[in-house]
């Protein structure tokens, strides 16, 4: 019997989890579903069909009369920048699979040209620019308005924030940001500008034709007539570096070693929140202190005069003076309604005529007694009570057996 109860109490432990952790694989399953994979052939490529692709964006800057050149390296990238006569803009839509060593040669592009990194990290940041940092990531994109000071766009809301960045200390440049910090842009020591997007969405098909997401894309990628569009899908491998006039090739320094990614994903913050919430539900749900007192059967019998001097007691410590002497008022006017024929519950409109009728007693000084106010001080509730037994036994004497009504 006791292991079903053992049971029956731990599932009971559990129940409360229960919506908890349904709530959270509903999320992240379709917090899983709606993420964008970057290593997808698709996702932002000018070609790409499906909700992450770019064929969309590819098409809005052609009607705006952009030509567009599409390479697969950062090498052949940073080339056709160099080889291109007139200023044109790099577009750059995963530069996570940039190696640290590429990503510090695109400040070393020529002056006029816009690099648009989109959703760089604080690695690809730190290893691209002095002036800008990564401050926090956010679980999912955000929509917010342009800002008066920002000249990037003429699109008044736009999903750009889920990356936020800010102007670090003692930064080299000027940067203005957009977006609540979700679009930066800084141009350092004479070199090309670039433009940090926090958000995959408004180049994205799925969500290019929300809010001011397709206006944002072309705006930041139309200021020249040529684009090179960077279509990588993969973790390029460090360059090659130069040989040494012996043949031999120098060794890497320590600085252009790729940091390792974080262990933990963005998502575990939520996780863990949640878990302390619901842990900190079941606390409450369970805390015998809150709510209205459990009845619960004693596990012996008490006798009545103790339970009596046990609640005096109470009362006395809370100073309670009211509820005490009320205790005596019900108990009265139970046994003088009885001693008079009437219901235990009767009230004052038809008992007190009754005790008048039976005892002569006054109707006024009767209802003081029985349906009077509470007590100031202990000396009235010692004084009341004692009137009150008075009563009782002047009512009762001959007439009613002091143990039946116990």
């Amino acid at each position: 019997m006791s292991s079903r109860a053992d049971r029956r109490r731990r599932w009971r432990l559990l129940v409360p989890f229960l919506p908890v952790l349904a709530l959270l694989a509903v999320t992240l399953t379709a917090h899983a579903v709606e993420e964008p994979e970057p290593d997808e052939p698709a996702y932002l490529s000018p070609t790409g069909d499906g909700p992450d692709g770019a064929r969309r964006l590819a098409e809005l800057l052609a009607a705006e009369g952009v030509t567009i050149r599409t390479v697969t390296a950062s090498a052949d990238a940073v080339r056709a920048v160099g080889d291109t006569a007139h200023p044109v803009t790099l577009f750059v839509p995963a530069p996570q699979f940039l190696h640290r060593t590429r990503l510090s040669t695109l400040a070393e592009l020529p002056e006029g040209t816009r690099v648009v990194l989109v959703e760089p990290g604080g690695t690809e940041v730190s290893a691209a620019l002095d002036s800008v940092g990564l401050v926090r990531r956010r679980w999912a994109a955000a929509v917010r308005q342009r800002g008066a000071d920002c000249a990037l766009t003429t699109a008044d809301r736009a999903a750009a924030l889920r990356n936020v960045y800010a102007e670090v200390y003692g930064a080299p440049a000027p940067v203005q940001l957009c977006f609540d910090g979700g679009l930066a842009r800084v141009r350092e020591s004479g070199g090309p500008e670039f433009v940090l997007v926090g958000s995959a969405d408004p180049f994205r098909a799925a969500r290019i034709d929300e809010h001011g997401n397709a206006r944002l894309a072309v705006d930041l990628l139309s200021t020249h007539r040529t684009l090179i569009w960077l279509d990588l899908h993969q973790a390029e491998p460090p360059p090659p570096r130069p040989r040494t006039p012996s043949g031999e090739r120098p060794r890497q320094s320590e600085p252009d070693r790729e940091p390792g990614p974080s262990p933990y994903p963005d998502w575990l913050f939520w996780v863990v929140l949640t878990l302390l919430a619901a842990t900190l539900t079941v606390a409450l749900a369970k805390g015998r202190r809150l709510g209205p007192p459990a009845v619960e059967a004693l596990p012996v019998e008490v006798p009545g005069a103790e339970t009596a001097l046990g609640r005096g007691r109470l009362y006395r410590r809370a100073k309670a003076r009211g509820p005490a002497l009320e205790t005596l008022r019900a108990d009265a006017r139970r046994r003088v309604a009885a001693a008079v024929g009437l219901p235990p519950a009767t009230g004052p409109d038809e008992l007190l005529p009754a005790l008048h009728a039976r005892t002569g007693l006054d109707p006024a000084l009767a209802g003081g007694l029985l349906f009077g106010p509470e007590p100031q001080t202990d000396e009235e509730l010692h004084q009341w009570a004692g009137q009150l037994r008075l009563l009782v036994e002047r009512v009762t004497a001959g007439t009613v057996n002091e143990g039946e009504h116990r």
